[in-house]
C-alpha cells in the first residue's frame, strides 16, 4: 500500500452535485438579497457603479445663483446619486412663473459641494452580477459578495474564455469527436449554449458571436483559436484541452442528457492561487427536488479510492479515461534528468484488461 498519495487535480462531472459559489463585485457596491433568499439564474444580486470621470462645476456660472443662495436652491446634496437629466439645482425666474434648472449630464453621484462649486462623479457602465446559479443565498458580505448554494448537474472544464451567461443547452454532436462548423447554426441560436464535442472551427466561433449564442462547450480547441475565443462576447468552455481531442465519455453523455435544459455557463478560469477555480456549466435541479441545506462545505471534493475514474491530463495520455487499481501500488519512474517520479497502474477504458504505469502528474480525478 502507498503510505503517501500525491494530491491529484479534480474535475467534477456529476448529475447531482451540491455546490457553493461566491458571486463577487470587483469594486464595492450594493448587494441585494439576504440569507435564505432563493434566487434565479438571471437575477441581479449585486451592482456597482465604477467612476468614469470627476467633473467640477461652478453653479454660479451654469445657473447664475449667488454663493449664499446655493444651499436653499439645491435639490440634491453631497452623497446623493443622480440620474441622467435629473435636476440638481433650480432657481425661479420671471417673477416665479418659470424656473431655471441645471440637470445632471449623465448618471453619477455628488461627491462634494464647496461654496458655489460642486464636484460630480460621472458613472461608467454599471457592473452587474447575476446569480448564475439558481439556489439559495447562504452568506452575504455587505457591498462585496453573496454566496449561493445550489444543487444540480455540474460539468467542469480545463479552460475558459473568461465570460459567463445563462442559456439553453443545444447539442449538435452525434458522437464525442464531431467537429462543429458554422453551417449548422440557424437563426434560433440566440440564447443557446452550443455543445460541440470534438471541436469547433473559427467560422463557428464568429457565427455564434454574430447570432448572440449564450455559450459554447467544446471538447477541445485549436491553440490558434484561443485568442479569438477570448475576444468574443460568447463564453467558451473547453472540457479536455487544446488540440484535436474528443470529449470524454462522461462529459459527452451528461451534456447529451441535459439537452434542452437551462444552464449557467461560467467560463472564468483561475488556474492558481487561493481563488483558483475551473470553468464550469451548471444545470440546477427544480426547487422541489433540492435538499435542505446542512450548512456544510460543498461537495466539491472527490475521494481517492479503488476503481476511481481518472483522466489523462498531459502528453500522450491527454483525454484518455481509465480507472485506478483495486490496490494502490506505488511505482517510481526514472526521468531523463535522473530523478524519480511517483506513478500508478491505470486500466484505460479504450484498452480493457490492459494496464499501464502512468506518472501521477499526468492524471486527474474525474467524477
Amino acid at each position: 500500500m502507498i503510505e503517501f498519495i500525491p494530491q491529484l487535480p479534480q474535475v467534477r462531472v456529476s448529475n447531482s452535485a451540491r455546490i457553493r459559489r461566491a458571486r463577487e463585485l470587483s469594486i464595492p457596491g450594493e448587494v441585494s438579497g439576504a440569507v435564505g433568499l432563493r434566487v434565479g439564474a438571471q437575477d441581479v444580486i449585486a451592482r456597482a457603479y465604477p467612476p468614469k470621470i470627476r467633473r467640477a462645476l461652478s453653479l454660479t456660472r451654469v445657473i447664475g445663483v449667488r454663493e449664499a443662495d446655493v444651499p436653499k436652491r439645491l435639490l440634491k446634496h453631497v452623497g446623493d446619486p443622480v440620474e441622467a437629466r435629473e435636476i440638481i439645482i433650480a432657481k425661479p425666474i420671471n417673477f416665479g412663473v418659470q424656473r431655471l434648472v441645471y440637470r445632471a449630464p449623465e448618471a453619477g453621484q455628488i461627491a462634494a459641494i464647496q461654496g458655489s462649486w460642486m464636484i460630480l462623479d460621472i458613472y461608467d457602465t454599471p457592473q452587474e452580477v447575476l446569480a448564475l446559479y439558481r439556489g439559495s443565498i447562504v452568506n452575504v458580505t455587505p457591498r462585496r459578495s453573496a454566496v449561493i448554494e445550489a444543487q444540480g448537474a455540474l460539468v467542469q472544464g480545463v479552460w475558459g474564455s473568461g465570460k459567463e451567461a445563462v442559456g439553453v443547452i443545444k447539442c449538435f454532436a452525434k458522437s464525442a469527436n464531431d467537429i462543429l462548423d458554422a453551417d449548422v447554426l440557424e437563426a434560433d441560436t440566440r440564447g443557446t449554449i452550443l455543445v460541440a464535442s470534438g471541436g469547433v472551427t473559427d467560422a463557428l466561433l464568429r457565427r455564434a458571436h454574430e447570432l448572440q449564442a449564450a455559450g459554447i462547450v467544446t471538447g477541445s480547441l485549436l491553440p490558434e483559436y484561443r485568442a479569438l475565443a477570448g475576444s468574443l462576447n460568447v463564453p467558451v468552455l473547453v472540457t479536455e484541452g487544446f488540440g484535436e481531442i474528443a470529449m470524454s465519455t462522461p462529459v459527452f453523455d451528461l451534456l447529451t442528457a441535459l439537452n434542452g435544459q437551462e444552464a449557467g455557463i461560467n467560463a472564468r478560469y483561475q488556474p492558481r492561487g487561493r481563488n483558483a477555480s475551473r470553468p464550469e456549466l451548471f444545470v440546477p435541479l427544480v426547487v422541489s427536488r433540492m435538499q435542505e441545506s446542512d450548512q456544510k462545505a460543498d461537495s466539491s471534493h472527490l475521494a481517492m479510492t479503488a476503481r476511481t475514474q481518472v483522466r489523462g491530463a498531459y502528453g500522450a495520455y491527454l483525454g484518455r479515461m481509465g480507472t485506478l487499481p483495486d490496490e494502490f501500488t506505488l511505482h517510481w519512474l526514472g526521468t531523463d534528468a535522473g530523478t524519480q517520479i511517483p506513478a500508478v497502474t491505470v486500466e484505460w477504458n479504450d484498452t480493457p484488461g490492459e494496464h499501464e504505469t502512468v506518472p501521477w502528474t499526468n492524471l486527474e480525478l474525474i467524477g
